[in-house]
């Protein structure tokens, strides 16, 4: 199996993401309020994600701790985790 994604892939794959920004955008801008529309909200948006980001996912059994997108199962259809903003409830409580 490839390790990197060739360009078609990755343009459909960065489509992806900007049509769930988009409907995110959309259901924040309609006045829905829930805590999980609330935490995708503070997600970064696509373009604000770096290379590494976009196209690399954390794991714990490859070198460097990484590995290639397409190796995730299922990867066109399930949510992958971008980088959280930081935010009153993911900070520690100060004293």
């Amino acid at each position: 199996r490839a390790f990197r994604l060739n360009a078609m892939q990755k343009l459909r794959h960065r489509r992806r993401l900007q049509a769930v920004d988009n409907v995110v955008e959309t259901l924040v801008n309609s006045g829905v309020k829930t805590a999980a529309l609330e935490d995708a909200r503070r997600m970064p948006k696509e373009g604000a994600l770096s290379i590494l980001e976009k196209y690399w996912i954390a794991s714990k059994r490859y070198k460097y701790g990484i590995k290639p997108v397409s190796w995730v199962p299922h990867w066109t259809k399930v949510a992958h985790p971008r980088k959280w903003v930081a935010s009153a409830t993911h900070e520690p409580v100060k004293k």
